[in-house]
């Protein structure tokens, strides 16, 4: 039983701040409007791709993550994210408690400040597609700080619709033209904000900012840094560096 509770939970867990469940929920909302959330022994995960098929996140949330954490069989939960996210708009400094009545097919969530509130939500019926593992071999894995790469995709974005990744063996460029003008942001082994550049090869790629712009504006509020991963015209894979989970996400290249 978990806050006096007790109804026929198969899922309940707490967090000390309700506000990481809502950047959570931001993170996946950059890529789809309804999630299927899987909740087991080892934690919450999410698998999906967005409608066009263009990207792709993988999320995991241990259950080390979470003051409690309880679940009585392994259960997914459909949600439309930004639904919910329009009740959680005026989160503060709250506390949450978020259960799920597998019988009624209804997600309880109380947040606990000043004053108790508490929101119950109709879940959907999704099913999850499957999604293969995406096997990729990269030449470039550049570490950044979230903020860096936030600011260049913000810039970027008022020049054009594409950002264009580089590296050679000591430099990592992001990059972006248009009538308006150009955008270049390079980093080098003395920059603070590049913490590690590993490079096989030489390589360069260029991704729709239309997801860039969404994916890292969320993500950063769960991230300090993130892991820039890419090939010459191979997928782009984000590794947000997430306190016990994992939050990647994968875009296709843009190709002229």
């Amino acid at each position: 039983e978990l806050g006096g509770v007790s109804w026929e939970m198969v899922l309940r867990l707490r967090m000390a701040e309700a506000k990481t469940w809502k950047n959570m929920l931001n993170s996946l909302s950059a890529l789809v409007d309804e999630v299927c959330i899987t909740a087991d022994e080892e934690g919450l995960k999410v698998k999906a791709m967005d409608p066009s098929h263009v990207s792709m996140v993988d999320f995991e949330w241990s259950r080390g993550a979470f003051d409690e954490y309880e679940v009585d069989k392994p259960t997914t939960i459909g949600l439309n994210i930004k639904e919910v996210l329009k009740l959680l708009r005026r989160i503060s400094g709250e506390s949450m408690e978020l259960s799920f009545d597998e019988s009624t097919g209804r997600l309880e969530m109380k947040l606990i400040g000043r004053y108790t509130r508490r929101f119950t939500v109709s879940t959907l019926q999704l099913t999850g597609e499957e999604i293969p593992p995406l096997r990729v071999e990269f030449d470039v894995s550049a570490k950044v700080t979230s903020s860096c790469l936030e600011r260049t995709v913000v810039d970027a974005a008022t020049v054009s619709d594409i950002l264009k990744f580089k590296a050679t063996e000591d430099v990592f460029v992001m990059e972006a033209s248009g009538e308006l003008g150009d955008v270049t942001v390079e980093l080098d082994r003395t920059s603070e904000a590049l913490l590690d550049l590993q490079v096989r090869q030489p390589s360069e790629a260029s991704y729709s900012l239309t997801f860039l712009e969404d994916i890292v504006k969320s993500a950063s509020d769960l991230a300090g840094t993130v892991s820039v991963e890419f090939s010459t015209d191979k997928p782009l894979k984000l590794n947000f560096d997430v306190l016990q989970g994992k939050l990647i996400y994968y875009i296709a290249p843009y190709v002229e």
